[in-house]
């Protein structure tokens, strides 16, 4: 901090200048005097946006009709050579009288949370010795720069020195989500309903509406004070290039691109199917047959000793294959017997047509497989054109076996 010593020596030169000031022609212009006092950074705001609050408001004082602005010091100076803990007005007009000038503002910037600050400004009548009027907002962190401040400025200065009345612009129609930006700071998103700025300063405004793939908006608006404009809003959609159109002539000049042809199916495909189903069904049919070899020895088995022969002695069939002679049958056995030889029978049938119908099946397999994954196209077009040997199992009743033909 600055030695307090510079700080009394500063603002008492400056008393005198303003002293100086007052008898100047100017002075006698009817203009009010006004000094904006340096804004307090409360603990945690940072030094930057106290000052750009600060220049802020000395500029808007500047450029408006009937203030002059008078050279002030900041707020904390001021508090020290004056002490003037809490501001209290007796204290804030002896300070305004000392550098000369009628009217001060000063105040604070407080911040909240990360991005936010509370920024509290007061007017106060150096003549009357009374705070004619205050002044708390709120502002965002992206705000605190010359071009963000310009808008709230005007409206804190209007309402301080009572100027105007702060009006409301209502931006209707557009898009829904696009960015509405008022003096070249983002003040909120279009919704269904469009958006209302309230609070806004009389005077000269630029109004900007933007959207992704939409072309910019732009207005100024002239608010009068206390007044109400609605804005009506139209983006338009930015327009892909389109593709030249062809003429007649250039279309049949154009190159045709050829229709993409369907991959063929190999020209053995149903052959190799044949192959292996043909083979699948010829194992079956051998194992079926092998079953049914099974089951015939089975019965011969079961009738070797039911079995009779003519005995040695007297040529009778009551001996059996060992010699012995146990006697003719009786009809429980000849039953047994004769069912066991029907049975026997039918497997014997199932025998033969397994391994005649398995046996057709895998020659046809073999033939098959040749033609499905040996034979190349040239061969069975040379074969096409020669005789071909076909070979089809065949099964009828009492009979099995194959049957071969040739093609002509």
């Amino acid at each position: 901090m600055r030695n307090i010593a510079h700080r009394v020596s500063s603002l008492s030169a400056l008393g005198v200048f303003a002293g100086l000031l007052l008898t100047s022609p100017s002075a006698l212009a009817g203009d009010v005097t006004l000094s904006v006092l340096g804004l307090e950074p409360a603990a945690g705001a940072p030094e930057a946006v106290a000052s750009a609050v600060t220049e802020a408001l000395r500029q808007r004082v500047t450029s408006s009709t009937g203030f002059r602005l008078v050279p002030g010091k900041d707020l904390v100076e001021v508090k020290l050579v004056f002490s003037c803990p809490d501001e209290a007005p007796p204290c804030m007009t002896q300070a305004a009288q000392s550098i000369g000038s009628a009217k001060i503002i000063f105040g604070t910037v407080q911040p909240v949370g990360t991005d936010a600050f509370i920024v509290t400004l007061k007017l106060l009548d150096a003549d009357k010795g009374v705070v004619e009027s205050w002044i708390s907002e709120q502002i965002t962190k992206s705000q605190a720069t010359p071009v963000g401040l310009r808008a709230p400025v005007q409206k804190w200065f209007a309402t301080l020195t009572g100027q105007t009345q702060p009006g409301t612009i209502k931006v209707a129609g557009g898009v829904i989500g696009a960015s509405v930006w008022l003096d070249g700071s983002q003040a909120g998103l279009l919704g269904s309903d469009g958006l209302t700025l309230a609070g806004i300063a009389a005077g000269p405004h630029q109004l900007t509406v933007s959207k992704s793939g939409y072309e910019k908006w732009e207005r100024n608006v002239t608010l009068a004070s206390g007044g109400s404009e609605k804005i009506p809003v139209q983006l338009k959609a930015i327009q892909a290039e389109a593709a030249p159109d062809l003429s007649d002539a250039a279309k049949a000049s154009a190159p045709v691109e050829p229709e993409p042809v369907p991959a063929a199916e190999p020209f053995n495909q149903g052959s190799r199917v044949g192959a292996w189903a043909t083979l699948g069904l010829g194992i079956v049919s051998v194992g079926l047959g092998g079953y049914a070899s099974y089951k015939v020895s089975s019965i011969n088995s079961n009738l070797d000793p039911y079995r009779r022969y003519p005995c040695a002695s007297g040529g009778a069939l009551t001996c059996a294959a060992d010699g012995s002679n146990p006697g003719a049958l009786n009809q429980q056995q000849l039953d047994y017997v004769k069912s066991q030889q029907n049975t026997g029978d039918t497997y014997s049938k199932v025998q033969w047509v397994g391994y005649g119908v398995g046996g057709a099946l895998l020659i046809t397999s073999g033939v098959l497989f040749y033609r499905g994954y040996i034979a190349k196209p040239t061969d069975m077009a040379a074969r096409k054109s020669r005789n071909n040997l076909i070979v089809l199992p065949s099964l009828a009743p009492g009979n099995v076996g194959a049957l071969a033909y040739l093609a002509f």
